[in-house]
């Protein structure tokens, strides 16, 4: 009986310290306890504790992920937001007199969703690099659209890029990537990731550009415990440069149309990052930078550039002809009441935006031509030439709050201008004013954490021309009322979104 009662036991020993019944340090407790009451002996004890070792070494997890001994961190992520979409667009061209089936409004709505999976690997040496997966192939959107039926939908490539940042203060970068520069919506679509080479110096990292520090007089020991964090004033500044492809030409094309055809397009950017921080509350922000494009064909006539997806990307031929402005982004942040609060602002002006507007875009009109019967469009009259207005596109917001953690909300409105001749309608915000320009009009949102992952927002956009009176060329054409980067009076959107991060 007590042979078999000792062996339960035993048994039962064997159970909770293998299963992990008990913890770790209360395993060789439990065994002294049986061996001083006489129910295990000091060898039985040892053979149970040794045996429990073996089981929980041979169950423990192993791992799933092996990666080479250069490599210093491997982080993964990635987002998933499902998007309600409402777009409405009223025709920049008139109906004619006697026009019967003018639609006066075009409606749309629809169900999205975004996927991104991103991979992001330290090396040693001052190597990285980084790899992103996305839904849909358009350069200004992730959005894929729910289709017909029970559809798959196609995943690519958005990001692929190494780096080297071996000196502190110096990052050269190489592939398609995130945008390396400070700015706004204005003129860089937030989801563009451009290709190409990117060079930065961070000139604070090699000078000490903090000042009035507080300094200890020397005349009593610090108090225990860790140092309070005191307030940091500083002056950073950094060198940003960009070489972009837009467009790979054949460089061996014998075609006899007008322009640069057998050399690759190419976009340069050079910015002046400027940020100057007083203490913990005020920081300051000025960016300006110099846009400009080799002034290449981006496809021939025969064959436009198909790479060129965005709402309103112009495939006409030479689409990089005259871009030379200067942009001006920043922002002041502050704290009021302890809530974040942010001023900003941007400024881009097209120098050679006169040049654009006729060479590029023109010729365009200010009157349009009827038919006799007044039923339709027939053409367009009296030429119309770009004032300053036409060069230059701005804006100036207001964003309130953060989105961090949950309970976080934040708000943000912004008005803004943007010429014809002033930006690229391949790199603008496809969002708002469906990515047209000679527009104006307001962008304002809300978001909200609902946890520290899961975020909710809403956003609206309410645009009209800047112009009413634009007509052919680029900008719109009487054949398609949709037809066109000035094609729409006005246009109104709402985006209703829920993220998750992981």
């Amino acid at each position: 009986m007590k042979c078999r009662n000792l062996s339960l036991l035993t048994f039962a020993c064997m159970l909770a310290l293998t299963a992990g019944l008990v913890s770790a340090q209360d395993n060789q407790a439990l065994l002294d306890a049986l061996v001083r009451k006489g129910v295990l002996s000091q060898k039985e004890a040892d053979q149970v504790m040794s045996e429990a070792a073996k089981e929980a070494t041979s169950n423990a997890p192993l791992s799933k992920v092996t990666v080479g001994d250069w490599v210093d961190e491997l982080k993964l992520s990635g987002d998933i937001r499902l998007r309600f979409q409402y777009n409405a667009s009223t025709p920049q061209l008139p109906p004619a007199p006697n026009q019967t089936n003018y639609p006066g409004t075009f409606q749309q709505d629809r169900w999205r969703f975004r996927l991104r999976l991103n991979a992001d690997v330290k090396l040693k040496d001052g190597w990285f690099a980084g790899v992103q997966l996305q839904t849909t192939q358009a350069s200004d959107s992730a959005n894929q659209t729910f289709t017909q039926g029970y559809d798959n939908y196609n995943i690519y490539i958005s990001k692929a890029f190494l780096g080297w940042s071996g000196i502190p203060g110096i990052t050269l970068i190489g592939g398609k990537q995130a945008n390396p520069f400070y700015t706004t919506d204005l003129v860089w679509d937030p989801d563009i990731t451009p290709q190409g080479f990117v060079e930065r110096i961070d000139f604070h990292k090699f000078f000490n550009m903090s000042f009035g520090e507080a300094v200890a007089d020397g005349k009593a020991p610090p108090p225990p415990g860790p140092a309070p964090e005191k307030p940091s004033n500083a002056l950073e500044v950094s060198l940003i440069a960009g070489q972009f492809i837009f467009y790979d030409n054949n460089e061996y094309n014998l075609s006899t149309i007008a322009g640069n055809i057998s050399n690759d397009s190419w976009q340069f950017e050079t910015q002046l990052l400027t940020r100057l921080k007083l203490g913990q509350n005020f920081s300051a922000t000025f960016a300006p930078a110099i846009f400009f494009t080799n002034n290449a064909n981006a496809g021939t006539a025969g064959n436009p550039s198909q790479a060129l997806l965005n709402s309103k990307a112009y495939n006409g031929n030479l689409t990089e002809y005259d871009l030379f402005w200067l942009q001006l982004p920043g922002d002041i942040t502050f704290k009021v009441f302890g809530v974040p609060t942010t001023l900003y602002w941007d400024f881009a002006y097209n120098f050679r935006g006169a040049s654009r507007w006729d060479r590029v875009y023109g010729p365009i009109y200010s009157d349009v031509v009827f038919n006799r019967a007044g039923t339709q469009i027939v053409g367009f009259s009296n030429i119309k030439h770009p004032d300053q207005r036409d060069r230059l596109s701005w804006l100036v917001g207001l964003r309130i709050g953060q989105n961090k953690k949950a309970g976080d909300l934040s708000l943000f409105g912004d008005f803004r201008q943007v010429g014809l001749a002033a930006t690229d309608p391949n790199t603008n915000d496809s969002d708002f004013a469906l990515s047209n320009l000679n527009i104006q009009g307001f962008k304002f949102g809300i978001a909200y954490n609902i946890t520290d992952f899961v975020t909710a927002a809403v956003t609206g956009y309410i645009c009209w021309n800047l112009d009413q009176n634009l007509y052919g060329g680029a900008a719109n054409t009487f054949t398609n009322l949709q037809n066109g980067i000035a094609s729409d009076n006005t246009d109104q959107v709402v985006q209703v979104d829920l993220q998750i991060r992981f």
